[in-house]
């Protein structure tokens, strides 16, 4: 626990649930992501080189807020080796090994549906923002971090880190994947009669290699059973991506399940008794929110898994009538071409470098003039 003191606000660090005092949990609303034993079922999840640091904001000595943060120690194996040049493979292992770089994360990198800071009714927005900005600042230099990736950030604070911190960037193309089911589908067969005949019988021609699988609902105890079968596949996905911030654990999926029951589905997909791949979705009140997937590279060209957990996704959310489907921030162009459509997001990022910061803000720009070729998919009929 550290104690600082700047501009009247009072901010108390932990580095544990266990530690956290009684008033971390006074005014927090029920079922709020920051009540303890939710904290508790992610920190148990153990993460690697990844810890959560906890934030209690006083003002007067009046408790005004409660923050959730991460702090990543960057390895070399975030980045793919097939995402650099091999000069540039050599400097990112160099730095990383002999800098050790930190980045701190304000919210949860794998997590996107949660909201880690809360303030008080009594504080207004522009005050939160300031409270926030200043634990913001004393967690990078309590935990030597160089940079600070602001995730889900609450819609109240966005314009006040527009207009008040021009040094920290809006990742412009972060965008979250997303279809709005219309009320009168009521089966599978419905949103198939919506698509263009291209798309429609692309469909049909990759739905046949899913009726060769058996796909089932996993109880806790046998996501538990097959968790190191799911911790392998999850890895054949990852280990496909060229930037990963962050991994997974063998315990992750496992202990989040335990915790949160039928609000976490998870489901096996079998051939010949074999998983072969799995997905997971967060069930919420309003929308299917698809989580973690992973499957058999080698299978995934004659089987089309990707596209099958794909369209499996949107059977499964007409099934439950959620009015929308959230497929998450990867592969846009294959999830543009389901139906679904960006929603941009609020992400921002600081370094404290200011030739680093400055060079990033001008590679974004050069990425951002070449993207969105993508949105000009269209693949349900005209109305």
């Amino acid at each position: 626990m550290r104690d600082c003191k700047q501009k009247g606000i009072s901010i108390q660090w932990f580095e544990s649930v266990n530690e956290l005092p009684a008033a971390w949990q006074e005014q927090l609303p029920a079922h709020h992501f920051l009540q303890r034993d939710t904290l508790l079922a992610h920190e148990e999840a153990h993460l690697p080189h990844l810890r959560t640091v906890y934030a209690l904001l006083f003002l007067n000595n009046q408790v005004v807020g409660q923050a959730a943060f991460q702090v990543l120690s960057l390895q070399s194996t975030h980045i793919s080796d097939a995402a650099l040049k091999p000069w540039q493979r050599i400097l990112w292992q160099a730095f990383t090994k002999v800098a050790q770089p930190k980045l701190l994360v304000a919210g949860q990198l794998f997590r996107h549906d949660i909201v880690s800071y809360h303030w008080q009714s009594s504080v207004t927005p522009f005050d939160a923002f300031q409270y926030y900005r200043q634990a913001i600042v004393d967690g990078m230099k309590k935990y030597k971090a160089q940079a600070i990736l602001v995730k889900e950030t609450p819609e109240e604070l966005v314009p006040y880190f527009q207009h008040h911190a021009p040094q920290y960037l809006l990742l412009r193309n972060d965008s979250s994947m997303q279809l709005q089911l219309p009320a009168e589908w009521a089966t599978f067969a419905d949103y198939e009669k919506s698509l263009k005949h291209k798309y429609a019988q692309r469909l049909r021609k990759v739905r046949q290699s899913w009726q060769e699988l058996e796909v089932r609902e996993l109880s806790v105890a046998e996501v538990q059973a097959h968790a190191d079968k799911i911790y392998q596949l999850y890895l054949q996905v990852t280990g496909n991506q060229q930037v990963r911030l962050g991994m997974l654990s063998k315990a992750f999926i496992p202990s989040l399940k335990a915790f949160y029951k039928d609000r976490l589905k998870v489901w096996g997909i079998f051939k010949e008794g074999e998983m072969i791949a799995f997905a997971s979705a967060w069930v919420q009140d309003h929308s299917f929110d698809m989580f973690y997937i992973g499957f058999d590279y080698a299978l995934n060209a004659r089987l089309q898994l990707y596209f099958n957990i794909l369209f499996f996704s949107i059977e499964q959310a007409i099934r439950l009538q959620k009015p929308q489907l959230i497929l998450g921030r990867t592969a846009l162009e294959a999830k543009a071409r389901v139906g679904c459509k960006p929603q941009y997001l609020h992400t921002f990022l600081y370094i404290k470098n200011p030739l680093v910061r400055s060079a990033v803000s001008r590679l974004q720009q050069k990425f951002t003039e070449g993207a969105g070729e993508w949105e000009n998919r269209h693949p349900f009929k005209q109305p």
